[in-house]
């Protein structure tokens, strides 16, 4: 009887001593997955704000791209220089009148380009958070332009009033002057 309760006894012991450790183990494994879900968590956000970022300038890209497409269809007024359109960044510009063609059965080179630059600043502004345009023409080749599709993006390093070190706003022409909070730039070059 003496062995009976001595291996009944130690039994008592080791579960009682299992189970704890068991109970250490699961409180061990929830706070791991606790930290990766967290961590989880930020990766979802880092690549929501990604993807937004990578968005704008999809449409800066298509906006450019469609106002080259403009260019090319007015050559002519493109030549002239009726594309130039260097005024400074701003944020807030409200939307621009599109002028009307004198004759419209037969619109100038010169009208079709002012329509087609008030066109484009108003999709850009509507299109993109404090969307904007900036157009400069070579000065050394007159057949080729600089075009800037400027806004601000939200999630970006440097929007802050304070800080001018906006991800791609060291791509900004001078011309523009561009302030605090800084937008980001979309370079493009037009050939005609």
């Amino acid at each position: 009887m003496f062995m009976r309760r001595s291996v009944v006894g130690c039994r008592g012991a080791i579960g009682s001593n299992a189970r704890g450790a068991s109970l250490i183990e699961v409180l061990v494994a929830i706070l791991i997955l606790s930290f990766g879900m967290l961590a989880m968590a930020g990766l979802h956000a880092a690549a929501f704000k990604y993807g937004k970022m990578s968005q704008f300038r999809g449409v800066a890209t298509q906006l450019g791209s469609e106002f080259g497409d403009r260019m090319r269809a007015n050559v002519p007024g493109a030549l002239d220089g009726a594309y130039v359109f260097e005024e400074a960044y701003d944020r807030n510009a409200d939307a621009v009148t599109v002028p009307a063609c004198a004759n419209p059965a037969a619109c100038t080179a010169a009208e079709i380009a002012s329509v087609d630059l008030a066109q484009m600043r108003n999709t850009v502004r509507v299109a993109l958070p404090g969307g904007g345009l900036y157009v400069q023409r070579d000065a050394a080749q007159p057949n080729i332009y600089n075009v800037w599709v400027m806004w601000l993006d939200p999630e970006a390093a440097g929007n802050e009033e304070n800080d001018d070190t906006a991800s791609m706003s060291e791509r900004c022409p001078e011309g523009a002057a561009v302030s605090a909070p800084r937008p980001q730039c979309m370079p493009m070059r037009v050939v005609l």
